[in-house]
């Protein structure tokens, strides 16, 4: 009886063994994965930190410079509710108008981001005086302003994003310059019926 229990636990062993010799480098559920738990160990090759592009997937780089989204993890392109615009302000001419370019969205390692390039096409937009502003205070923070102050926090963030002498009026606290990107609804007459700074890093 003796000799049968330990016939019976050698062969256990031995099964166990060869399953365990089995989960070799060729098997990713097992690679690195302590425990046994082998759910973890894949997505960590589409993370936008990783050091080798090669893992992003789809020979990608991780960090999707071209705004395909292919490279890192942001997912899904994100998408505007209906009737809205994100504009990436190039030009104001005065307080009655600006011109700006489509703003896309890009695939960072801090998520999505909206910008545009100096050579995409612009339009024209009339920024009326009734125009709704709010300028951006942090992530998911804003305050309401009037068109005075809208116009002059554009112009200041414009004229510092190409380097504007020492001398010429620049934001004050509480607020700063992101890019001048702004999502925007239009009204029945075509003009900016609201405009709202977008925060990003």
């Amino acid at each position: 009886m003796t000799s049968t229990r330990r016939v019976l636990s050698a062969i256990a062993l031995l099964a166990t063994l060869g399953a365990v010799a089995a989960c070799g480098p060729d098997d990713p559920d097992a690679a690195g994965v302590p425990g046994g738990s082998g759910g973890s160990a894949s997505p960590s090759a589409t993370a936008s930190g990783t050091s080798d592009p090669g893992e992003a997937g789809d020979g990608a780089p991780a960090d999707d410079v071209d705004g395909d989204g292919k490279g890192g993890d942001c997912g899904k392109p994100p998408t505007l509710p209906a009737g809205h615009l994100k504009l990436k302000v190039q030009l104001m001419r005065d307080a009655g108008g600006f011109e700006a370019a489509e703003a896309k969205p890009h695939c960072t390692p801090n998520d999505w981001i909206y910008g545009a390039d100096k050579g995409d096409p612009t339009k024209h937009y009339v920024l009326p005086r009734s125009v709704k502003a709010y300028l951006a205070l942090g992530p998911g923070q804003s305050k309401q302003v009037d068109h005075e102050q809208l116009a002059l926090h554009v112009d200041r963030c414009l004229a510092q994003e190409i380097g504007a002498p020492d001398d010429y009026p620049k934001v004050e606290a509480p607020y700063g310059c992101y890019g001048n990107v702004y999502e925007v609804t239009l009204n029945a007459k075509g003009e900016v019926e609201t405009m709202k700074e977008i925060w990003s890093v």
